[in-house]
């Protein structure tokens, strides 16, 4: 007996509906199974308070002078300020061991209460004048412009 053979279109119809079961049990495998909703997660981010406001900064002031009177917890020094000769007092957070009488200072301080006070005392190094050795001889000085 002889196999009868299908028509084109019949094979065609046959070929689409196989197809289009494949698609869509391949595209149900690749999703996810349907259980409870996830919810999105939402970052919560602490609220930072406004930052405080740093104190008033404290205005230190320098001056040089000679020591003319050390205590343990206070200073005076003798300075000229455009030719007048000017005393100040100084109150010392810590004593001062190294600095006597008759050395030059330098203090930087505050003033708080109407009261100076020391932050820092330290001795002045004096300048040396830079001499030339003795054998090279100075240059000329440049002679006048007309």
């Amino acid at each position: 007996m002889k196999k009868q053979e299908l028509p084109l279109t019949r094979r065609l119809s046959i070929l689409l509906s196989l197809l289009s079961i494949v698609v869509a049990t391949s595209l149900a495998v690749g999703q996810p199974e349907p259980g409870p909703a996830k919810t999105a997660q939402v970052k919560t981010v602490p609220i930072k308070p406004a930052p405080k406001k740093a104190p008033p900064r404290e205005t230190r002031m320098r001056a040089t002078g000679k020591v003319i009177e050390i205590s343990p917890t206070a200073l005076k020094i003798e300075r000229n300020v455009k030719g007048t000769v000017e005393t100040m007092d100084f109150l010392l957070p810590k004593s001062q061991d190294r600095i006597a009488v008759g050395d030059e200072v330098g203090v930087s301080y505050i003033t708080k209460d109407n009261q100076h006070i020391a932050k820092r005392v330290g001795k002045v190094a004096k300048k040396k004048v830079v001499s030339p050795p003795k054998g090279i001889k100075s240059p000329p000085p440049y002679p006048a412009a007309k």
